[in-house]
C-alpha cells in the first residue's frame, strides 16, 4: 500500500482532462461540459490535501497532561517577556502563523495502521478513501513502474484518484484528504474476509466519499466471491456509516462472476454500481496505454513503459473517463 501527500493541484488541468474523458468513444458524458463549469466557479473554495500511502511515521497518541517541570518557569518568563516585546514593537505577524499550523494541525489527524501512514477522517475536513488494485495505485517495480499512483497514468496528477480529488477540493469549501488503499491483497487472497481487518482503521463516522476498484487480480478462490464483496461493503458501511459508497465495474478484461458479486453487494446495501460500458466501449481505440508511451517517475524522470501488463492499462485520456465516469455519481453535500 502506498501514501503521499500533496498540496494545491492544478484545477485547470483536472478540468480540461475531465472534460476530453469520455468522449473519444464511446457514448459522451452528459457531465462533463457542466462539470469543467463547476471547477471554474468553485476552485477557489478549497486547496486539496491528498495523503496517499507511502511514508512510514510513528503512531500518534492521545496527547497526555503533563506537568511543566520547574526548571523551565524561568525559561517561560523569558519567552513570555520577549512576546510582550514584540507587541509592543509590532512584531505581532509571527502569531498569524502559528494560528494558521495550529489550525491546519487540527484539521488533519494522522496516524500510523498496519505500517502505513493515514490521515483519519475529521468532521473538519471531507474525507475521501479509495480502495483499488493497479489501475487506482501501484508499488514502484524497478524497470516497469516508477511511481505510486495509477499504473501508465503520464503523472501522479493524471490519474483518476488525483483527478476526482481534485475535482473534490473544487464542490467543498472544506479541504480534502485522499486516502489510497492498495486492495491486492484482498484481491488475491484465498480467504479474503481474513483481510478485512487490515483495512477498517482508515474508516469512520467522518468518512464522506469511498470508491472500490476491484476485481482484475481476482483468477481463483471465485466461490466465496458473493459472500466476500458483501463482507466488503458490509464492513465499510459499519465503519464509515454516513459516508457515500461507489463501486466501480472492471475497467479491465471483466468476468461475469465477479461483476455479478459485486452487483449482489452493491444490492445488499443501497451502494450505487458504476458501469464502465463508455470506457470499455472506447479502451482499445482510446484508452489503453501502449507500448513506447513516456511517463514522469517518482525519481523526477521521464520513462518510457516497455512492459506489456504496464502497457494494458488506462492511459491519461483513459483515467480521465474513469474519474468522469465517478464524479458523475458523487454527491457533495
Amino acid at each position: 500500500m502506498k501514501k503521499k501527500r500533496y498540496f494545491g493541484l492544478v484545477f485547470i488541468m483536472c478540468a480540461v482532462l475531465l472534460s476530453a474523458g469520455c468522449q473519444n468513444g464511446g457514448t459522451n458524458s452528459s457531465g462533463s461540459a457542466e462539470t469543467e463549469q463547476e471547477v471554474q466557479e468553485t476552485e477557489h473554495k478549497s486547496e486539496v490535501r491528498s495523503a496517499f500511502v507511502e511514508e512510514k511515521v510513528t503512531e500518534l497518541l492521545e496527547p497526555a497532561e503533563e506537568e511543566l517541570p520547574e526548571a523551565d518557569t524561568s525559561s517561560m518568563d523569558d519567552t513570555q517577556a520577549e512576546t510582550e516585546t514584540e507587541t509592543e514593537t509590532g512584531t505581532a505577524p509571527e502569531t498569524e502563523t502559528e494560528t494558521e499550523t495550529e489550525t491546519e494541525t487540527e484539521t488533519e489527524t494522522e496516524t500510523e495502521i498496519n505500517g502505513v501512514k493515514a490521515i483519519i477522517a475529521s468532521e473538519k475536513t471531507f474525507d475521501y478513501v479509495a480502495l483499488g488494485n493497479s489501475v487506482t495505485c501501484n508499488d514502484v517495480a524497478e524497470g516497469n513502474w516508477w511511481g505510486s499512483w495509477g499504473m501508465a497514468a503520464s503523472s501522479e496528477q493524471k490519474d483518476y484518484i488525483h483527478l476526482v480529488a481534485s475535482w473534490l477540493g473544487g464542490q467543498t469549501p472544506k479541504s480534502v484528504t485522499t486516502t489510497v488503499l492498495d486492495l491486492k491483497k484482498w484481491e488475491v487472497a484465498q480467504d479474503r474476509n481474513a483481510i478485512l481487518a487490515d483495512y477498517e482503521g482508515y474508516f469512520n463516522e467522518h468518512t464522506d466519499l469511498v470508491t472500490i476498484q476491484t476485481g482484475e487480480n481476482i483468477t481463483s478462490f471465485k466461490e466465496t466471491l458473493g459472500g466476500d464483496y458483501t463482507n466488503l461493503v458490509k464492513l465499510i458501511k459499519e465503519k464509515a456509516p454516513n459516508a457515500q459508497i461507489l463501486m466501480l465495474g472492471e475497467t479491465l478484461w471483466p468476468s461475469e462472476d465477479i461483476e455479478a458479486a459485486k452487483r449482489g453487494a452493491c444490492a445488499a446495501y443501497g451502494v450505487p454500481f458504476i458501469e464502465m460500458t463508455d470506457f470499455l466501449n472506447g479502451y482499445e481505440a482510446f484508452y489503453r496505454s501502449a507500448l513506447g508511451a513516456v511517463v514522469s517517475g517518482a525519481d523526477g524522470g521521464q520513462h518510457t513503459i516497455t512492459n506489456e501488463v504496464v502497457a494494458a492499462h488506462p492511459n491519461d485520456e483513459g483515467m480521465a473517463c474513469i474519474a468522469q465516469l465517478v464524479i458523475n455519481h458523487i454527491n457533495v453535500h
